[in-house]
């Protein structure tokens, strides 16, 4: 018969799973499924996590690891506010909080893989999704017709929105995929090492050519930073991919080859024009794009008046339950984020959630980096992979909400704490317990924080 931590885990793995996979379309699964009303399934998701927790054995374990205090923070103030705004606002209070409540499942992962064996069953989950997303996305240049024939839910603002075929940040799982077979060919026979680079290219061509967002580009430099410093001869095999891309561009108008991404016919003019958008320089065919800085900057130059105009929101923000921003989608949707969610946090939490945000952060990472060493020091590399592609999950989420509210949406925020609270674990096996035979975790046995 199955336990209830049993249950627990399997519901994990599938509820995350399907917040990578479906991504917009499974945000708006929701209990009651009614506009301006339910439980989001992720939050019924860790309501129930959080009950299964013994906080006696789990408060002393994640504290040998990180410091908890600006976490506690950091969820005081965002629950805090919540408490003061949802009389007036109701709904949508939780709704504009739920990055601060998502946070929470930083302490889910972590009691997830309380068992080293755990973290065995976490990666080889981790990398059958990303096959399936793989698959998926491989419908992107028929999403209107896939859409039409796809079950439909009311979002919480009251639009129609199709379960299946969002693809909203699909073309970032297809980086990881790619990143993932240029970190682990070296480890693998030379016919297996050069389908590895077929498959890297083909993604990375796919994700670039097909989604054209101004994102991705900035998300490809940031991963090939990382490779540079942590997996150089990765970056070169990077760096070779991305040459014979650019050089199939330029070759493509001889070939007679045409075809169409998401806004324009793929080609190297639009690409570098397109990149160039990122800074609101205007060019042919990406006018769209280069108009939508100033635009932005308009935005957050708003909502700086706004947080600063006096001491209290200056210190602890705005508070939720009310669009950031005065604009209305072709639809008429408000649209409640910045697309940008540091500005975002800033505003809604003020200074003491943007400086709460900002020392968890350096203090994960602090974390990353041992455990990294510690895989070094162990002549691990499985491990330091592992832990590589978890850091690429988490820069592309970085890069992300620069020009999104990514932290605001569960697809995002949901997968990004939990990914954080299994380094966590990660690095408390390390500390305590865990021997290794080639290279894998053998324990004694320990308890659980459940």
């Amino acid at each position: 018969m199955m336990t209830l931590v049993e249950f627990r885990n399997k519901l994990l793995f599938i509820v995350i799973g399907l917040y990578l996979i479906l991504n917009d379309g499974f945000m708006q699964v929701r209990i009651p499924p009614t506009a301006g009303y339910g439980i989001p399934i992720g939050e019924l998701v860790l309501l129930f996590s959080l009950t299964t927790i013994h906080y006696d054995k789990l408060l002393p374990r994640i504290s040998e690891i990180i410091n908890l205090l600006p976490f506690l923070i950091w969820w005081s103030l965002g629950i805090s506010h919540i408490f003061m705004d949802v009389p007036e606002y109701g709904f949508w209070a939780f709704r504009d909080a739920n990055h601060v409540l998502e946070s929470l499942f930083l302490v889910i992962g972590f009691t997830f893989a309380a068992h080293p064996q755990m973290l065995e069953r976490f990666f080889s989950w981790l990398k059958k999704i990303l096959v399936v997303v793989c698959i998926y996305t491989m419908g992107y240049p028929f999403d209107e017709t896939l859409k039409s024939l796809s079950p439909k839910l009311i979002a919480g603002a009251g639009y129609e929105i199709p379960l299946f075929f969002n693809y909203s940040e699909t073309s970032s799982s297809l980086l990881i995929v790619a990143s993932y077979q240029l970190i682990f060919s070296s480890s693998h026979l030379a016919l297996q090492s050069i389908t590895y680079y077929f498959v890297a290219t083909f993604l990375l061509g796919f994700a670039t050519f097909m989604f054209q967002e101004r994102t991705i580009y900035l998300q490809i430099i940031a991963v090939s930073l990382l490779l540079l410093v942590y997996r150089s001869r990765s970056f070169i095999r990077l760096i070779i991919i991305i040459t014979v891309l650019f050089s199939f561009m330029a070759a493509m108008p001889m070939l007679g080859l045409h075809f169409k991404g998401r806004l324009r016919e793929v080609s190297l003019d639009f690409l570098i024009n397109h990149f160039l958008a990122i800074g609101g320089v205007e060019n042919e065919g990406v006018e769209g794009a280069a108009k939508g800085v100033p635009q932005r900057l308009g935005w957050w130059s708003d909502l700086y008046e706004r947080w600063t105009s006096d001491a209290r929101t200056f210190a602890f923000g705005l508070g939720y339950g009310f669009p950031l921003i005065n604009f209305r989608q072709h639809e008429g949707i408000a649209v409640r984020e910045p697309h940008n969610s540091y500005i975002s946090i800033m505003a809604r939490l003020g200074l003491l959630g943007s400086l709460a945000f900002i020392w968890m952060h350096l203090l994960l990472l602090r974390v990353w980096y041992r455990t990294y060493r510690a895989c070094r020091r162990m002549g691990w590399q499985e491990g330091e992979n592992r832990l590589l592609i978890l850091m690429i999950f988490f820069i592309l989420i970085w890069i992300s909400a620069i020009g999104e509210d990514a932290f605001e949406k569960p697809y995002c925020a949901i997968p990004y704490y939990f990914f954080w609270g299994i380094v966590l674990r990660m690095n408390w096996h390390f500390r305590n317990h865990s021997l290794y035979s080639k290279f894998r975790f053998v324990t004694t046995e320990c308890k659980e924080e459940f």
